[in-house]
Protein backbone atom coordinates (compact mmCIF):
# COMPACT_ATOMS: atom_id res chain seq x y z
CA UNK A 1 0.00 0.00 0.00
CA UNK A 2 1.45 3.53 -1.37
CA UNK A 3 -0.95 5.29 1.03
CA UNK A 4 0.24 7.83 4.31
CA UNK A 5 -1.99 5.98 5.97
CA UNK A 6 -0.72 2.58 5.19
CA UNK A 7 2.59 3.58 7.17
CA UNK A 8 0.09 3.53 10.39
CA UNK A 9 -1.54 0.33 10.11
CA UNK A 10 1.96 -1.39 9.06
CA UNK A 11 3.42 0.23 12.76
CA UNK A 12 0.98 -1.18 14.75
CA UNK A 13 0.84 -4.82 12.76
CA UNK A 14 4.54 -4.52 13.39
CA UNK A 15 4.10 -3.98 17.39
CA UNK A 16 1.57 -7.09 17.51
CA UNK A 17 -1.75 -5.59 16.78
CA UNK A 18 -4.70 -7.43 15.29
CA UNK A 19 -7.67 -5.77 16.47
CA UNK A 20 -7.21 -2.18 15.10
CA UNK A 21 -9.87 0.28 14.48
CA UNK A 22 -10.53 3.56 11.93
CA UNK A 23 -11.11 6.43 13.45
CA UNK A 24 -12.21 7.78 9.57
CA UNK A 25 -12.85 11.34 8.21
CA UNK A 26 -15.81 12.76 6.82
CA UNK A 27 -17.43 11.07 3.80
CA UNK A 28 -17.61 14.28 1.66
CA UNK A 29 -14.17 15.14 1.78
CA UNK A 30 -11.44 13.87 -0.39
CA UNK A 31 -9.03 13.12 2.23
CA UNK A 32 -11.73 10.98 4.34
CA UNK A 33 -11.92 8.77 2.03
CA UNK A 34 -8.98 8.06 0.11
CA UNK A 35 -7.41 7.53 4.18
CA UNK A 36 -10.34 4.91 4.62
CA UNK A 37 -9.91 3.21 1.34
CA UNK A 38 -6.00 3.32 2.39
CA UNK A 39 -6.81 1.71 6.10
CA UNK A 40 -8.56 -0.91 4.17
CA UNK A 41 -6.36 -1.88 1.82
CA UNK A 42 -3.26 -1.87 4.23
CA UNK A 43 -5.73 -4.28 6.85
CA UNK A 44 -6.43 -6.62 4.17
CA UNK A 45 -2.77 -6.27 2.62
CA UNK A 46 -1.64 -7.50 6.63
CA UNK A 47 -4.81 -10.34 6.30
CA UNK A 48 -6.70 -8.46 9.35
CA UNK A 49 -10.31 -7.63 9.11
CA UNK A 50 -10.98 -4.04 8.45
CA UNK A 51 -14.94 -3.41 9.40
CA UNK A 52 -14.14 -1.68 12.42
CA UNK A 53 -14.51 1.48 11.12
CA UNK A 54 -16.34 4.84 12.55
CA UNK A 55 -16.59 7.83 10.77
CA UNK A 56 -16.11 11.35 12.37
CA UNK A 57 -18.13 14.02 10.84
CA UNK A 58 -15.70 16.43 11.04
CA UNK A 59 -11.78 16.54 11.72
CA UNK A 60 -12.45 18.08 15.16
CA UNK A 61 -11.60 16.58 18.73
CA UNK A 62 -15.38 16.65 19.48
CA UNK A 63 -16.40 13.96 16.36
CA UNK A 64 -13.33 12.16 17.04
CA UNK A 65 -14.92 11.32 20.40
CA UNK A 66 -18.20 10.21 19.49
CA UNK A 67 -16.58 8.26 16.88
CA UNK A 68 -13.97 7.00 19.35
CA UNK A 69 -17.33 5.85 21.33
CA UNK A 70 -18.99 3.91 18.59
CA UNK A 71 -15.42 2.03 18.11
CA UNK A 72 -15.61 1.06 21.64
CA UNK A 73 -19.03 -0.02 21.88
CA UNK A 74 -18.68 -2.15 18.93
CA UNK A 75 -15.25 -3.83 19.07
CA UNK A 76 -12.94 -4.76 21.45
CA UNK A 77 -9.71 -2.96 20.01
CA UNK A 78 -6.13 -2.39 20.91
CA UNK A 79 -5.63 0.21 18.51
CA UNK A 80 -6.72 2.76 16.40
CA UNK A 81 -5.88 4.37 13.17
CA UNK A 82 -7.50 8.47 13.26
CA UNK A 83 -7.60 9.95 9.77
CA UNK A 84 -6.59 12.93 11.34
CA UNK A 85 -4.90 14.06 14.27
CA UNK A 86 -8.05 16.20 15.73
CA UNK A 87 -9.95 13.29 15.84
CA UNK A 88 -6.83 10.99 17.51
CA UNK A 89 -6.81 13.85 20.59
CA UNK A 90 -11.12 13.30 20.73
CA UNK A 91 -10.10 9.62 21.08
CA UNK A 92 -7.93 10.30 23.80
CA UNK A 93 -10.70 12.22 25.47
CA UNK A 94 -12.71 9.09 25.01
CA UNK A 95 -10.61 6.90 26.78
CA UNK A 96 -9.75 8.93 29.33
CA UNK A 97 -13.46 9.56 29.95
CA UNK A 98 -13.86 5.64 30.39
CA UNK A 99 -11.13 4.97 32.84
CA UNK A 100 -9.00 3.54 30.13
CA UNK A 101 -5.26 4.96 29.15
CA UNK A 102 -3.41 5.35 25.64
CA UNK A 103 -1.07 3.19 24.94
CA UNK A 104 -1.49 1.02 28.11
CA UNK A 105 -5.22 0.05 26.72
CA UNK A 106 -5.66 1.30 23.46
CA UNK A 107 -2.72 2.75 20.99
CA UNK A 108 -3.21 5.35 18.78
CA UNK A 109 -1.75 6.68 15.64
CA UNK A 110 -2.90 10.19 14.29
CA UNK A 111 -2.30 11.88 10.75
CA UNK A 112 -1.05 15.22 9.66
CA UNK A 113 1.60 15.88 12.55
CA UNK A 114 -0.09 18.92 13.61
CA UNK A 115 1.19 21.55 15.98
CA UNK A 116 1.58 20.37 19.26
CA UNK A 117 0.91 17.09 19.30
CA UNK A 118 4.06 16.26 20.54
CA UNK A 119 3.14 18.36 23.40
CA UNK A 120 0.20 16.17 24.78
CA UNK A 121 0.22 12.96 27.06
CA UNK A 122 1.09 10.61 25.60
CA UNK A 123 3.24 12.78 22.39
CA UNK A 124 0.65 11.17 19.39
CA UNK A 125 2.17 8.87 16.74
CA UNK A 126 1.45 10.36 13.41
CA UNK A 127 1.71 10.30 9.80
CA UNK A 128 3.79 13.26 8.96
CA UNK A 129 2.46 14.96 5.47
CA UNK A 130 4.93 17.68 4.24
CA UNK A 131 2.32 20.31 3.99
CA UNK A 132 5.03 23.09 2.81
CA UNK A 133 6.62 20.99 -0.12
CA UNK A 134 2.58 19.91 -0.91
CA UNK A 135 2.06 23.87 -1.02
CA UNK A 136 5.00 24.62 -2.94
CA UNK A 137 4.27 21.44 -5.65
CA UNK A 138 0.83 22.97 -5.37
CA UNK A 139 1.47 26.37 -6.77
CA UNK A 140 4.09 25.16 -9.32
CA UNK A 141 1.23 22.94 -10.54
CA UNK A 142 -1.30 25.78 -11.00
CA UNK A 143 1.24 27.83 -12.75
CA UNK A 144 1.99 25.30 -15.32
CA UNK A 145 -1.26 24.83 -16.08
CA UNK A 146 -1.46 28.39 -16.41
CA UNK A 147 1.03 28.54 -18.61
CA UNK A 148 0.44 25.81 -20.60
CA UNK A 149 -3.09 26.11 -20.79
CA UNK A 150 -3.56 22.45 -20.20
CA UNK A 151 -6.71 21.16 -19.38
CA UNK A 152 -5.66 17.30 -17.76
CA UNK A 153 -5.58 17.27 -14.27
CA UNK A 154 -1.68 16.86 -13.17
CA UNK A 155 -1.42 14.39 -9.99
CA UNK A 156 1.68 14.81 -7.94
CA UNK A 157 2.32 12.64 -4.73
CA UNK A 158 4.45 13.95 -2.17
CA UNK A 159 6.37 11.93 0.66
CA UNK A 160 4.95 11.22 4.06
CA UNK A 161 6.95 9.81 6.73
CA UNK A 162 5.63 8.10 10.34
CA UNK A 163 6.56 9.93 13.29
CA UNK A 164 6.50 7.21 16.24
CA UNK A 165 6.18 8.83 19.52
CA UNK A 166 4.81 7.44 23.17
CA UNK A 167 0.93 6.86 21.66
CA UNK A 168 1.54 3.54 20.69
CA UNK A 169 2.83 0.31 22.34
CA UNK A 170 2.57 -3.62 22.42
CA UNK A 171 -0.94 -4.82 22.85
Amino acid sequence: CALPICLAVEHLTALGHVRIGHLAGPEDLSTGIVRRQGFAMAMRQAGLDAASIAVATAFTREAGRAAMAELLRAAELTAVVAANDLPALGAYQELAGRGLLCPRDVSIVGHNDMPLVDMVAPPLTTVRIDHHTMGEEAARLVMARIEAELEQPLVRTTMARLVVRASTAVP
